[in-house]
């Protein structure tokens, strides 16, 4: 496998932003701080996922302000998943980018009163396509833990295959860019 690079200027967002039926995915702006703080307050995503302790306003605008540099840096590229009327579904994302590998890792989480539509299958197949296309990764892996029933299936209709077993609890899952290719010409799973 041939090594990545990251892009002069660090990690690109999707342009024209990707759509698919009535999601768009686009760069968090400072208006939607009221709604990543609602998110990182919700239960499952706080069980789930590393929020802060004191999931405030505040500290969603300084996370939405470090969106630029987390990019430039190579860190991470993150997405919020929107509506028609640009309301946050939720959050797709790409990080731990391994340029050796050619792999980063891919994470999602919806809004509790989205959860269960195709929100998050349909935003994870769109990062997957943009990101084994246009930004010419070879594979992306979701860690997703065992018990978390509605997250593997969201992996599986966004076109993710398992990995062997972990020991601590998680599920890997890989999508590929010979995974893609082959899939070429076939009908999206799922759907918003």
């Amino acid at each position: 496998m041939t090594a990545w690079r990251l892009p002069e200027g660090g990690l690109p967002v999707p342009t024209p932003p990707l759509t698919h039926g009535w999601i768009l995915l686009r760069h968090w702006s400072a208006g939607d701080a009221a709604s990543l703080s609602a998110a990182w307050s919700d239960p499952e995503i706080a069980r789930r996922l590393p929020v802060p302790d004191d999931p405030t306003e505040a500290r969603a605008a300084a996370w939405i302000a470090g969106e630029a540099e987390r990019r430039r840096l190579g860190l991470a590229v993150d997405l919020a998943v929107v509506d028609v009327d640009d309301r946050v579904f939720g959050e797709v994302g790409l990080s731990s980018f391994d340029p050796d590998r050619s792999v980063a890792l891919v994470g999602w989480w919806t809004a509790p009163g989205q959860r269960g539509r195709g929100v998050a299958s349909a935003a994870v197949r769109l990062v997957t396509d943009w990101a084994l296309g246009e930004l010419g990764l070879g594979a992306l892996v979701a860690e997703v833990d065992r018990d978390n029933a509605a997250s593997l299936r969201v992996a599986d209709r966004a076109g993710y295959r398992p990995l062997p077993d972990r020991p601590e609890g998680r599920v890997a899952l890989v999508a590929t860019s010979a995974d893609r290719r082959g899939a070429a010409g076939r009908a999206p799973a799922g759907g918003c």
